[in-house]
């Protein structure tokens, strides 16, 4: 009879899912946390790619470069508050076009997976031609 009750408690199932949480629980927290920091790249990339349009717009507009580098940080901190970390822009003017490259880090919440950001945007600077 004693052997029938441990045999019985052996087949039984209880607490099973228990350990199948503790194995999987950790797995899945990690696809979470994965899926929040490429979402969290993806925000970098694109407050990295709208700043780069704003300092361009500024530079074609008549600023100089260095004082649209400056407003480009602090356009790229205002805009995307914590998104984007150590952010670096350089501006280069080639005759009538400009060429703006801004980069930073993403936020970090999986340690040692954000990407660094980088977006570039060229375009003419804007000049006045009269009628012939």
């Amino acid at each position: 009879m004693l052997l029938r009750s441990r045999l019985r408690r052996l087949r039984e199932e209880a607490g099973a899912s228990s350990v199948e949480l503790l194995v999987f629980f950790p797995l899945l927290m990690l696809i979470v946390l994965m899926t929040v920091q490429v979402a969290l790249s993806w925000y970098g990339n694109e407050v990295a790619r709208t700043t780069a349009r704003e300092v361009a717009r500024q530079v074609r507009g008549g600023d100089s470069p260095a004082v649209a580098q400056v407003e480009g940080v602090a356009y790229a901190r205002r805009v995307g508050g914590g998104a984007l970390q150590d952010v670096v822009v350089d501006v280069t003017v080639r005759g009538q076009e400009v060429s703006v490259e801004v980069s930073g880090e993403s936020m970090d919440i999986v340690a040692g997976f954000a990407p660094r950001v980088t977006a570039t945007v060229t375009s003419q600077i804007e000049s006045f031609r009269e009628d012939r």
